[in-house]
This record gives structure tokens, sequence and C-alpha cells, in this order.
């Protein structure tokens, strides 16, 4: 239950910078996680949605410049998530569920202003274009949001299975707590197999032997995401 909240957090955090003015589909009901504002903020801008990219297009961009630039986009915009985060909780507390209000309180928010500039300022010097930045996010947000989520379990899996054969070698009988929980993160660790199949099968190998090989930079990313998202989550809006 905590990965799944803490990939559902990651998801919106991940892509509250890659929407634009009329994109994503209304919403019916406000997702438990309080929803972050899109790039452009000040102007009237749908709640962040993770929108299908023609697989080709995506493709051309799935480069180790183009990730790298990615990176270092991400890591630009660090700066402004916990102000991210607070427009969208004080939208949400002012505008709820009703859309018309939600954005513009958003639009209202002074903060809005700080991450139009910093969004700006960390294009330029990543060097992608607004379309790129887009479709980068649409493209790798799931992945790493996912991965980074299950990346403890996998981890866990590993140490609690050594912990197992160890006492099988000594000829004792492994504790029954480890062996539950071995149970448990092995159901993650089959989970992330998963996704990275689903990925290959959908952007070709190369490009999951590419996002495999930055996940330790954009996973450092991520955890400093999470960090000022929750800061700002236990301050009120």
């Amino acid at each position: 239950m905590k990965n799944r909240s803490r990939t559902a957090c990651l998801l919106l955090l991940l892509c509250f910078a890659g929407c634009k003015k009329g994109e994503g589909p209304k919403p019916a009901a406000m997702p438990p996680s309080p929803a972050l504002p899109a790039v452009r903020a000040p102007s009237p801008v749908a709640r962040p949605a993770v929108v299908a990219v023609d697989v080709e297009a995506a493709k051309a961009l799935l480069t180790e410049d183009k990730l790298s630039r990615f990176a270092t986009y991400q890591r630009e915009m660090l700066s402004v998530t916990s102000d991210a985060v607070g427009v969208g909780m004080q939208a949400y507390a002012k505008g709820g569920t009703d859309q018309k209000k939600f954005q513009g309180a958003m639009a209202a928010d002074n903060r809005s202003a700080k991450i139009e500039a910093a969004t700006k300022a960390a294009l330029e010097k990543s060097g992608l274009t607004q379309d790129e930045m887009m479709k980068l996010t649409r493209v790798t947000t799931r992945y790493y949001a996912s991965a980074y989520a299950m990346q403890d379990g996998v981890r866990k899996v590993g140490e609690l299975r050594k912990k197992i054969e160890e006492a099988k070698t000594q000829g004792k009988q492994p504790s029954v707590v480890d062996t539950a929980m071995e149970k448990v993160y092995s159901g993650q660790a089959d989970r992330l197999e998963v996704l990275r199949k689903d990925f290959a099968a959908q952007y070709g190998p190369q490009a999951l032997a590419l996002v495999q090989k930055h996940e330790p930079e954009f996973f450092a990313i991520n955890q400093k995401m999470m960090d000022a998202a929750l800061g700002a989550m236990k301050r009120k809006p």
C-alpha cells in the first residue's frame, strides 16, 4: 500500500511539468494526493495527465543525449517542487473538483510565475524544447516512478534471501518473519520485471537498456522530489 501511494505521488510530481494548456481530461474526482500545477501555471491549464505519445516519436527521443538533457531539466525543476505542490494544494482547497475554479485559483497564485520562470530557465539549461520535454515526461514518468517505488522491495528481497540461505547453510530454520517478508517483496521484484518487459515491448530493448542505465540518476532526482513534496504537504496550504 505504501509503495502504491508513493508511486501515485511520484506520477503526479513527475508529470506536473509535462502538461500544457488544454491537455488532459477533466477529472471526475480528485485523486487521493493533491494535484500539482502545470508548467505554464499563470495560464488556465488542465491537471496533470499522462497522455499517450506516438511510439516512433518517443523512440527518436530515447537517446543518451536527450535523456541526459532531461535529467538536467528535472534537476533544475527541483527548486520549485515545493512551490508546485503548494500551488496544487491551495488550488484544490479553493476549487475542489471544479475544473474552472481549480484552474483559476492556480493561475491566481503568485508562486505560479516562479514556476513558469524556473521552467523556462530549466529548458534553456537542458537544451530541450517544450515539446521534447513534455514527450520525455510522458514516456519516462510511469517507468521511473514505478521503478523507484519498487526499488526498496527489490533490495530487501535480496537481503532476505541471503539471510534465509545463511540460516539453511547453518542447519537452522529460517525466520518465519524473514520468509514471509521475502514472499511479499519478491512480488515487487516480479512487478518491476513486468514493468521493464512492458517498456521494452513498447519502445524496444535498446530503449529499456538506456532508461535502466539512467535509473540511479533519476532515482536520486525522485528522492529529492519526494522529500520536497512531502515537506510541502505537511505544511498548511
